[in-house]
């Protein structure tokens, strides 16, 4: 059974603690490591050693686990480092986590069955909601004009992409979506805005007032933003470095900012709510309950 089972959570930020109070209502068993620092967590809660002997499930962060073995821990006085409690672990566990450098993937033992809980399609395509609101909120605190009425290129009309050109377009914005696929262009014709392949943004780049971009790749280099006008706002939602040149941006004029992690910083509660269904669905598909 679902609520039989001992989760322990380990690292994270808000949007852990808020899927800690879903499941405390009706879920499983839920301990937390790494969150000696919150206040919504009883010490009662904190993860012990016979705790992770106990745990079917260990869920780390979206973030992932890092090159140093790290997991985001906004709640722990001290870096948090996963191999030790996946060497405490007995029972087969189920482990579920954004992402694993390659130099970590040694840590893991026999009894550990990895989930890459950043490539599930569900997750991504409910996550891209609060990421696409986040941009916007951004958006409109770094400008002097309204989104309304205002040029906007949404570079990759992908899960992403797509949530927030159809938000931008419902806000009155004149979308136009980058795109390296001919499929991609007819998905943009289909939702009545414009598009131009990646290889063209420069020769379109001055009538833009704002650029969302959502490619993980550097599509953003000195050359293109040497043609944007100063003024011109960037938010780059891609994964860390993001696509932009951010240097060149800056000498440019442009106000350019990278936003990871947007879920978990706009929308903490909704975003904490999505990991409870989609983990839950997660966990039952693969233990069989």
């Amino acid at each position: 059974m679902f609520q039989d089972l001992v989760v322990i959570i380990i690292g994270g930020d808000c949007r852990e603690v808020e899927l800690y109070r879903c499941w405390k209502e009706s879920g499983p068993v839920v301990k937390m490591l790494g969150f000696e620092e919150a206040p919504e967590i009883p010490e009662a809660d904190l993860a012990e050693k016979e705790d992770l002997e106990r745990a079917r499930v260990l869920i780390a962060p979206l973030s992932g686990i890092k090159e140093n073995g790290s997991v985001l821990s906004r709640y722990s006085p001290e870096p948090l480092l996963i191999a030790p409690f996946l060497k405490a672990t007995v029972k087969p566990v189920l482990l579920l986590v954004g992402s694993v450098s390659p130099s970590q993937k040694t840590v893991f033992k026999e009894n550990i069955e990895l989930v890459l809980t950043g490539e599930d399609q569900e997750l991504a395509l409910l996550n891209a909601i609060p990421t696409a609101e986040g941009a916007i909120q951004k958006a409109m605190e770094l400008s002097e004009i309204t989104l309304h009425d205002s040029s906007v290129l949404v570079m990759g009309l992908g899960r992403c992409g797509t949530v927030l050109a159809r938000k931008l377009a419902a806000l009155g914005c004149r979308v136009a979506v980058a795109v390296r696929r001919r499929e991609a262009g007819a998905l943009a014709r289909t939702m009545s805005m414009d598009y131009l392949y990646m290889n063209e943004i420069a020769r379109h780049a001055p009538k833009f007032d704002f650029v969302f971009n959502t490619v993980p790749a550097p599509v953003l280099d000195a050359s293109t933003l040497k043609e944007f006008r100063p003024g011109t706002i960037i938010i780059d939602l891609a994964s860390a470095p993001g696509g932009t040149d951010f240097l060149a941006a800056r000498q440019r004029g442009l106000k350019a900012v990278l936003l990871p992690g947007l879920p978990g910083k706009v929308a903490p509660r909704s975003a904490g709510r999505i990991l409870a269904r989609v983990y839950e669905r997660i966990i039952r598909e693969k233990m069989s309950i």
